[in-house]
């Protein structure tokens, strides 16, 4: 049985430039096309098994087609074929990390440099034929003292700072054997200190290597005692208690982790493909959690959690009573979204379970009583237009109006009536005053002002 390596990242034919065709037939299904992610903590992925797996399936489809996916499995093969052992097994992340660290404690000193200069390009759509775009970015935070400074992380291209706005930007984050970041957590009490989870948690194009700290407004990062020891190990939001600065939350794909001496020890609060979670405002005691393997297959099994002493978790809409549910048990992806203009209110947006790689929007479910019971929008619009779900998707809700939503898959889409009516922002391909690039990875409002973070 071949190891899940997220293959699904390859194969999916919608995934290069937004397009909107659906992904290969069986692709996420039971016949073996959805592969690939191990459920063994550590167990390496073989790329002798990969290579005859894809053999196999692309004889049986046109690997030319454009968006096929194709190409981008090929790159990839490229890429890990030089990192293999005599087995054909790639390395995992904590030794890919451990190598790293013997290389700099042993290299020379003084380390020997190239001498290289940036020639460029250096403005986006420099392309003919193509939109305006640099590069697909997973999160965004702004500094909650000075509306100037931003932060964003990309999947495989480190973390970036800008002073002015978005005016120019520098990297703080290149000199790690991984430089993907999913996650972005500014101390609201002392924003010199900035924590991020490493690796890319929409499509796995990098692997984790843990939570990393600055207390210097990025200029230098350190480990903290949340690392990771397998190749297939995903992190995704971080968030900080705004009471208390030394407790920092983070999904992982291995569990909600919490801790509370600032990233020194951790624990793991609850188990499971933590996919998304939210703090209540104004009751960080209260979590709300969500496992469900959005990465990888059809028939996801989904499971909503919340605490209310940060600790003790107890499962979310009856998992009893069968007539008292209303969220759905198998999703492809799933995502929340919480408003300190209403505590109480807790939203939740989910996706078709990738069968045949159909990630379409199954449906929005709305709490205003922090969880205890839920509705579900009468939203029929396809919110999400196409089926690419696994790979982004984003909720977002106003800080000023719990009925006013913001979500992205494809295109944003904004409601202001809690969901049940949608009206669509953009159009990704016209390049005009309202343009963003295809496929949101991540809203955030910040000072009143909507981010997104596209391909």
């Amino acid at each position: 049985m071949l190891r899940k390596l997220l293959l699904i990242i390859f194969l999916c034919a919608y995934v290069s430039y937004g397009q909107v065709t659906p992904a290969p037939t069986g692709l996420g299904s039971a016949d073996g096309t959805q592969l690939l992610f191990s459920d063994v903590p550590g167990k390496p992925v073989n790329l002798y098994e990969v290579q005859q797996f894809m053999e196999a399936y692309w004889a049986q489809r046109d690997r030319n087609q454009k968006g096929s996916g194709y190409k981008p499995y090929k790159r990839w093969e490229n890429y890990w074929m030089h990192f293999i052992d005599q087995q054909g097994n790639l390395p995992t992340a904590k030794a890919l990390y451990e190598s790293w660290q013997a290389k700099a404690s042993s290299a020379k000193t003084p380390n020997p440099t190239a001498n290289w200069s940036a020639i460029g390009p250096f403005n986006p759509g420099t392309l003919g034929g193509r939109l305006p775009g640099t590069g697909r970015i997973n999160a965004i935070a702004v500094d909650p003292s000075n509306p100037d400074i931003w932060y964003a992380g990309a999947p495989a291209g480190g973390i970036w700072k800008s002073t002015d706005a978005g005016g120019s930007w520098i990297n703080l984050f290149d000199n790690f054997p991984q430089i993907g970041v999913s996650g972005i957590a500014i101390d609201p009490n002392n924003t010199n200190t900035i924590y991020i989870t490493t690796g890319d948690d929409d499509a796995a194009d990098s692997y984790s290597i843990g939570v990393f700290k600055s207390t210097d407004a990025g200029q230098t990062w350190n480990p903290t005692g949340l690392t990771t020891s397998g190749v297939n190990t995903l992190m995704n939001e971080i968030t900080i208690d705004p009471t208390n600065s030394n407790i920092v939350w983070v999904g992982t794909s291995s569990g909600l982790y919490k801790t509370t001496d600032g990233g020194t020890t951790w624990d793991q609060m609850q188990n499971g493909f933590i996919s998304d979670f939210k703090l209540k405002p104004g009751d960080p005691n209260t979590v709300y959690a969500v496992a469900n393997r959005h990465i990888g297959g059809a028939g996801n099994a989904t499971t909503y959690y919340i605490t209310t002493n940060g600790v003790d978790f107890s499962q979310m809409d009856d998992p009893v009573d069968p007539v008292d549910q209303v969220l759905p048990r198998s999703c492809g992806r799933v995502v929340l979204g919480v408003s300190p203009a209403d505590p109480e209110v807790l939203y939740i947006l989910t996706a078709n379970t990738g069968s045949d790689g159909n990630f379409s929007y199954q449906g929005l479910y709305k709490s205003v009583d922090s969880g205890a019971s839920f509705t579900e929008s009468s939203n029929t619009t396809n919110i999400m237009e196409s089926s690419q779900a696994w790979f982004d998707l984003a909720l977002e809700v106003s800080p000023t109006n719990a009925n006013d939503l913001y979500m992205g898959c494809l295109n944003i889409w904004r409601s202001s009536n809690g969901g049940d009516g949608w009206t669509r922002l953009n159009q990704w391909f016209r390049n005009d005053a309202a343009y963003t690039h295809a496929d949101i990875h991540t809203l955030k409002f910040f000072n009143g002002k909507l981010y997104a973070g596209t391909d």
